[in-house]
């Protein structure tokens, strides 16, 4: 081999050790980018596990100290409870009236957390569903059949409904004339006015009313003794009373605004009330209540509401019958 073909050889030598240098150095380069992309992939999922991880936390802690303060405020209205419970053992006279001071709106410090705002009446004050038969649980009491029907029609029902619905709670299975009785019926008292709606003429307009029209909850209640307290029944619901007038109603609101009534003598000494309607009355008209809705709201120091509970009691023997919190 002569000089110029070992230089030629020399050369191509060279040449394939340069393209390997550069196929290298790029291999090297993609090597060290995919690394990098990897870092940076790495870097990323890091990143966003600790930010997860970090609301994730933030949410738990909120969550931990929410429900500290819920149970912190039940446990609140939970005591308060009892000592209204305990007070409506001490109010032992022949009347409960909203013109007593204890069914007034009071407001109560409470260390380390706000203020309550505690607001307790007496019920009794509409018609009592779970009282509306006599003992044998199907015969509508004589003094509430003319009140049943014009409650119907000022509700607008002028079909059949009236004698469905008593059909559908007392507590025989036979039914009334225009009536319906079967194995869809409850034949029992309503533990909650909303299982009236199990009937299919019932609508939620008619049970609870579309302002300005009242529903059938703003004439009847599940929360009342046998006997309507007159120091509390709502005016709507009076107005159904035989021989009452808009006026008469007016003026017995006004007289017990002035002074409760604890007596018929009472009402005998309101001006124009028929004295004939007394007898009618005798089984239907009490002066106390048996129920109460106790309502307490508790708010911070800044007296931003923070807790809403809605409570009735039955004071005869101390129970709790509904308890609602917001």
């Amino acid at each position: 081999m002569n000089g110029f073909q070992s230089k030629n050889a020399a050369l191509a030598i060279n040449g394939d050790l340069v393209k390997e240098g550069l196929a290298s150095l790029r291999m090297n380069r993609h090597k060290d980018g995919f690394i990098l992309v990897s870092v940076l992939l790495l870097c990323v999922m890091l990143v966003s596990s600790a930010t997860a991880y970090a609301w994730f936390a933030r949410i738990q802690i909120k969550t931990v100290f929410q429900n500290k303060s819920a149970l912190q405020a039940r446990g609140i209205a939970h005591l308060i409870t009892l000592e209204v419970m305990k007070g409506l053992k001490l109010d032992t006279n022949n009347f409960d009236s909203f013109q007593e001071p204890w069914f007034k709106p009071m407001l109560i410090p409470l260390k380390d957390y706000g203020i309550a705002n505690v607001a307790l009446r007496p019920l009794d004050n509409k018609i009592p569903l779970q009282h509306i038969f006599l003992p044998d649980g199907t015969t509508l009491r004589n003094e509430l059949k003319d009140i049943w029907d014009k409650m119907w029609l000022e509700l607008g029902e002028r079909s059949s409904l009236p004698v469905i619905v008593l059909d559908f709670i007392d507590e025989d299975t036979v039914p009334r004339l225009t009536g319906r009785d079967g194995p869809d019926n409850l034949n029992r008292n309503l533990y909650d006015i909303s299982e009236l709606l199990a009937i299919k003429e019932m609508t939620p307009e008619i049970l609870y009313g579309a302002p300005p029209k009242l529903g059938l909850t703003d004439y009847c209640t599940m929360w009342s003794d046998a006997k309507i307290n007159i120091n509390t029944i709502e005016p709507h619901v009076l107005l159904l009373f035989r021989n009452m007038t808009q006026h008469l109603v007016d003026e017995i609101i006004k007289s017990r605004a002035e002074k409760e009534i604890t007596s018929f003598e009472d009402l005998r000494r309101i001006p124009s009330f028929p004295a004939g309607t007394i007898p009618a009355w005798m089984n239907l008209i009490g002066f106390t209540s048996s129920y109460y809705n106790l309502r307490i709201e508790l708010m911070d120091e800044n007296w931003n509401s923070s807790r809403y509970f809605d409570i009735v009691l039955l004071k005869s023997d101390g129970s709790i019958l509904r308890w609602e919190e917001m």
